[in-house]
């Protein structure tokens, strides 16, 4: 009979047989921890470029979401249910290319295709985060996150010309908060990796 067992920081639980599944899940703690801290730089250096011109913004934005949304399908293990993270990664990974293949963007266009990529992943949020708030952490945490993304892609949309700097902001704070966190979980994962192979 299997024993089911919490692995409190990330929520995984197993049984007999499972050693091998857990031992590949932390194997990885390092690429975790290495997408944390350069996500957590690219937040920064976007909040320290706010007053830059429109090019080089809109190149920190389109990378920053790339970034962001291949850090949300790097860390989906840490949920019980996946496919809500591998969603949102899509997202932000197909708004990224776009704004950043796009050439010559305009401040306007940039805003545009940002704010529907905020949009729709604010959307998706709320709903895996209603859907699924018995197992996730601090669940409302993550539907204010979701409220406040939709919020600010909604106001990119109806008044784009002056919110690409909130934008910008917000981004860059995500970035941060997300880098920090994937940091601390892959520093976790490091722990438990040992814990494994112990």
């Amino acid at each position: 009979m299997a024993v089911h067992q919490p692995s409190g920081a990330f929520r995984i639980s197993f049984g007999q047989g499972m050693a091998g599944e857990l031992r590949r899940v932390t194997g990885r703690w390092w690429l975790v921890a290495a997408l944390g801290v350069a996500t957590t730089v690219l937040g920064v250096l976007l909040l320290a470029n706010l007053a830059a011109a429109v090019g080089t913004l809109a190149v920190l934005v389109a990378i920053a979401l790339f970034v962001e949304g291949i850090d949300e399908i790097a860390t989906a293990e840490r949920h019980r249910t996946r496919w809500p993270s591998y969603l949102l990664g899509a997202v932000w990974i197909v708004v990224g290319v776009i704004a950043l293949a796009w050439p010559g963007i305009t401040l306007l266009t940039l805003a545009v295709v940002v704010g529907i990529g905020f949009v729709v992943a604010g959307i998706g949020q709320i709903g895996a985060t209603v859907t699924w708030r018995r197992n996730l952490p601090v669940w409302g945490l993550w539907l204010a996150m979701g409220v406040v993304t939709l919020a600010i892609g909604v106001l990119a949309l109806v008044w784009p010309g002056i919110t690409i700097l909130t934008l910008a902001l917000w981004l860059g704070v995500a970035l941060v908060v997300r880098g920090v966190g994937a940091l601390w979980f892959g520093l976790q994962l490091r722990r438990a990796h040992r814990a494994v192979e112990a």
